[in-house]
């Protein structure tokens, strides 16, 4: 009856391998209750309805056929959870197994973007088959894709295989991947200091169903100063967010956990279901121990409660930990000074002496993708290649596993631009490629007008409408992430000098218009007065072979409508206009030196117009 509930609707925990798969699916539309998918689907509900388990296998596995190799990922998650439920019930773990594998190799195959959820979905029915299976190989291949789609730190969570243990470095914890009929199902590791790290386990009945337990560990400076009954109230507190449509259960006491020098919480609660369906006992530790708070949240049916308390120890008498460590205090103040000495102030000596500084005792990704991106520039920008090389290179390895809020995007931007052009400095020609491509990989937008190169060692924008090519790299400058469709910019990452570039202009009906279009926005957008106009032609470069582009190079006399202490003045601003069929693209640089003068003019050249 068990996989029948599963395959019509929702199912009861103990009959379902893994929670969240999609398996319960049901049709959202009439016509799609009369597609071809869903029809097999209900031939596979109406064997296990009827008992006849052979054959709701085979309708499972015609089902599963139907959505390979490339149909809709969501049918082929349904279809392969049907299949796995199926194989699992009947005790056929070993075919469960090679099913998951199958599904496995799919998903990594080349071209393959699995959907939201499918990879942990598909691992935790491995780690579950494998168990129940004994079979070692396979339980080691997916806790190593366990360890792969966590995307855990490496220095941070040190994963022994050997000894099958986990050990989180910061916490000083040491957890079992793997203990007696345990197994580690799930990790959402830490990637900041403010992050809670997040394990869940499963025990294993000999019969296939299971005990899950969740465990969340975090640090909070605030717990510094609280003692042991402003601690009690914290814990008291959080419980009972998470509370409040259970009923508790004081006559149901729960042990507590193994670290005598810690202050603790435990409580068992009941939550009421409707008619015909069992309760489930909600059973929670919390834990503050120095400035960390440790909780595990358990659910069982009622009628199993003996059966969880008795399983629960092994689990966490195999923990170690020895101590709870105090993170360094002054680090978040540190890194608040790092970030306002290069955001605020632009002082990017000082932001590099203090990231060096902050980063001996930086243990997170977080905390080492930022600091050493600073350090990485700042140096940089002071002329010390080896030393930057040597602070990207750690940021750019931190960075995969890293969330990008608005400050760490903004630093990844810039971790990868300047280790492009350190990369293209050395003549390591690929990894600046690479590093480009990267940092412009969204670079089409939504209307995917830019493209980049189908060669992967090619760091080129292609205009799907114009034909116009533009180097990601070139006279020192790199590109910029445009900022709509027809608008990109080009910077020196020494110098700060900027060119513009907007394309996909309507051609005014004469130079007269244009001029008055370009003094307007001089005057307007640029505050700078603008004087005198010197024409010349401007060969314009092309690949193609189709259209020879007309260009011309427009410089005009300039002066600030306002002077600026300590800001280089502006002598002249240089447009080239080249027109593309019956659009027109320009490109403007502000120079105050030959200098700059001159690498505007290597940049002209550089582009395919």
């Amino acid at each position: 009856m068990a996989v029948v509930l599963l395959l019509s609707g929702p199912a009861p925990q103990a009959a379902e391998p893994e929670r969240q798969t999609g398996v319960a699916r049901q049709a959202d539309s009439p016509a799609e209750q009369d597609s071809p998918f869903f029809k097999q689907r209900r031939a596979v509900v109406e064997a296990a309805q009827g008992k006849r388990w052979d054959d709701a296998v085979a309708q499972a596995r015609k089902l599963l056929d139907m959505t390979l190799p490339r149909g809709n990922p969501y049918e082929q998650l349904d279809a392969s959870g049907l299949l796995y439920a199926l194989l699992y019930q009947q005790g056929q773990y070993a075919q469960a197994v090679l099913q998951t594998d199958r599904m496995m190799a799919l998903a990594a195959a080349e071209g393959y973007d699995p959907v939201s959820g499918q990879m942990q979905a598909l691992i935790q029915r491995g780690l579950t088959a494998a168990m129940m299976a004994g079979d070692q190989g396979a339980l080691t291949r997916y806790l190593q894709a366990l360890k792969q789609e966590s995307k855990a730190f490496g220095p941070l969570w040190q994963w022994n295989t050997a000894d099958q243990q986990l050990h989180y470095q910061a916490a000083q914890l040491s957890v079992p991947l793997v203990q007696g009929r345990w197994v580690l199902v799930q990790l959402e590791p830490t990637k900041d200091r403010k992050d809670v790290a997040s394990l869940e386990y499963v025990y294993l009945k000999p019969d296939g169903r299971r005990l899950r337990v969740r465990m969340r560990l975090g640090y909070d400076d605030g717990l510094k100063d609280m003692d042991a009954a402003a601690r009690q109230k914290s814990l008291q507190q959080e419980r009972g967010i998470f509370a409040s449509e259970q009923t508790p259960e004081p006559g149901l006491r729960l042990p507590a956990l193994p670290f005598g020098d810690a202050v603790q919480s435990q409580q068992a609660s009941r939550e009421k279901r409707e008619e015909g369906r069992p309760d489930i006992l909600h059973l929670d530790w919390g834990l503050v121990r120095g400035n960390w708070k440790l909780s595990l949240h358990a659910e069982q049916m009622d009628s199993e409660r003996d059966s969880a308390l008795q399983q629960l120890p092994q689990l966490w008498q195999a923990m170690q930990w020895p101590k709870a460590p105090e993170l360094p205090p002054e680090l978040p103040r540190q890194e608040r000074e790092v970030s306002h000495a290069w955001r605020v102030d632009d002082d990017w000596p000082r932001a590099g002496q203090l990231a060096r500084a902050a980063l001996a005792d930086a243990q997170f990704p977080a905390e080492l993708a930022r600091l050493s991106t600073v350090a990485g520039i700042s140096a940089f920008k002071a002329g010390q290649q080896a030393e930057a090389g040597r602070y990207l290179d750690q940021a750019l390895k931190a960075w995969p596993y890293v969330s990008l809020f608005r400050l760490e995007s903004e630093l990844v931007d810039l971790a990868q631009q300047y280790g492009a052009e350190l990369a293209a400095r050395q003549g390591r020609d690929a990894d600046a490629a690479r590093l480009m491509r990267q940092y412009l990989r969204n670079a089409g937008g939504l209307q995917n007008i830019w493209v980049q190169a189908s060669d992967p060692q090619v760091a080129d924008l292609e205009n799907r409408h114009t034909g116009m090519v533009l180097p990601m790299r070139a006279a020192g400058f790199h590109l910029q992430e445009p900022k709509d469709s027809q608008r990109v910019m080009y910077r020196d990452l020494m110098t700060g000098q900027q060119l513009g570039l907007t394309t996909e202009l309507k051609i005014p009906e004469s130079d007269e218009a244009q001029e008055k279009l370009l003094r307007a926005a001089l005057e307007k957008q640029f505050r700078l007065k603008a004087g005198s106009l010197k024409k010349r032609s401007f060969t314009a470069p092309t690949r193609s072979r189709d259209r020879r582009p007309e260009g011309r190079q427009w410089t005009f006399e300039v002066s600030p409508q306002e002077s600026r202490s300590g800001a280089t003045p502006i002598k002249h601003v240089v447009f080239w206009i080249v027109d593309q069929g019956a659009s027109r693209a320009i490109l403007r640089a502000s120079v105050g030196s030959p200098r700059e003068q001159t690498r505007a003019e290597q940049l002209a050249q550089a582009l395919s117009w």
